[in-house]
């Protein structure tokens, strides 16, 4: 089953040429709204992590995009971080991505009741999904290591491999939710 039409109909109108990352921040809010309803689930617009609560140079840059909290229980069970798909194409900037959807599990860790938080790393339409496993602490895909000497693609172009928008990322993405949906299932808030 496709996305809903009021879905479809945002992303139709998002270039894949767009620079700013907020003009995409309208069309996962619907995602995410859809996916995680109200009655059950928060879907939180710039969730403060403990640094950004200290202000100062580059503060914004400790909120995370979405977070999506089970209502009841203080404990993220999913977060994405959303770029403009111009970022694609560029090493740095898939680099960039990929460091800070790491750095939010360190960011998250201690709150994490769940047995495993996705974090979703999405280029316009574009989407890599990591994990962090609670009890080992393990984070994948496995990150590659870099180099002082020379350039090295630390976040290659394949891992944004599913299109949200497409039928095999719209299932892939579905599966993720109905994944955190069974996580979640065993707290009573339900």
């Amino acid at each position: 089953m496709p996305w809903p039409a009021h879905i479809v109909a945002k992303s139709s109108l998002l270039l894949d040429t767009e620079t700013i990352q907020n003009k995409f921040f309208g069309l996962y809010n619907s995602i995410l709204n859809e996916c995680f309803p109200s009655p059950h689930f928060m879907v939180t617009p710039q969730y403060t992590t403990a640094e950004a609560q200290t202000g100062g140079t580059g503060a914004i840059d400790f909120a995370i995009t979405y977070v999506i909290e089970l209502l009841g229980v203080d404990s993220p069970i999913f977060f994405i971080e959303i770029k403009p798909p111009t970022y694609l194409p560029s090493i740095a900037a898939r680099q960039y991505a990929e460091n800070q959807v790491r750095t939010r599990f360190k960011q998250l860790a201690h709150l994490v009741a769940i047995p495993k938080l996705y974090g979703v790393s999405a280029i316009g339409r574009q989407l890599s999904y990591y994990t962090y496993e609670r009890a080992s602490g393990t984070v994948e895909p496995i990150a590659l290591a870099d180099s002082i000497s020379s350039v090295v693609d630390t976040a290659p172009i394949g891992r944004w491999n599913t299109n949200i928008m497409q039928e095999g990322g719209h299932a892939k993405f579905l599966a993720v939710v109905e994944e955190i949906k069974q996580m979640v299932a065993s707290f009573e808030v339900l």
